[in-house]
């Protein structure tokens, strides 16, 4: 399944049509070296809601992406997190569809006990609550995923106003931010 997934992500992340089309007409950089430097990764937000123990979750992520790093992001303020469901998820009437405030703290253990068993080596755990006042916290995360020289100045607010993207923040990343090879 590994190696299927792979193989997916790579599909619906290729490198830009330019370098594509650099490599069938010179054959330089090959794909391969393009590609050298490139990070891929998935996101879900319902890991948690499978029929699964922690230890069949991590199992499965360890035997399945055995070289991947895993970000367990939790949101403490369970009270916010709710609001926001039910602002941004309704039923076709208008009535509320969230989970509880019990649930949701229920999950967010899930997620803790799952980065406690993947270990510090494969899995980081945020809070949300912290790392969008602290961009240091972000900044220890690109660390720890591998990345070298890199300082993000500030934290992107996305979903502004539900769906709205944030054009004014300067993440200032810096130039010499890299992959290690």
């Amino acid at each position: 399944m590994s190696c299927a997934i792979q193989g997916v992500m790579n599909a619906i992340n290729p490198p830009p049509k330019k370098v594509q089309n650099e490599v069938n007409v010179t054959g330089r950089p090959s794909l391969e070296e393009y590609d050298r430097d490139t990070i891929l990764g998935a996101k879900t937000i319902r890991f948690q809601k499978g029929g699964w123990s922690v230890k069949e979750a991590a199992d499965f992520l360890r035997e399945n992406f055995p070289c991947s790093r895993v970000v367990v992001n939790i949101r403490t303020d369970v009270e916010g997190q709710l609001k926001s469901i039910d602002k941004t998820f309704q039923t076709e009437n208008g009535n509320k569809k969230g989970p509880s405030t019990d649930k949701i703290g229920d999950m967010n253990r899930f997620l803790m006990h799952l980065s406690e068993e993947l270990g510090e080596d494969m899995a980081r755990l945020v809070d949300m609550n912290d790392w969008t006042k602290d961009v240091e916290i972000l900044n220890d995360l690109i660390h720890w995923l591998g990345f070298r020289e890199c300082k993000y100045k500030e934290v992107v607010h996305e979903n502004v106003n539900g769906y709205g993207r944030d054009h004014d923040t300067d993440t200032g990343i810096g130039e010499k931010c890299h992959y290690p090879y």
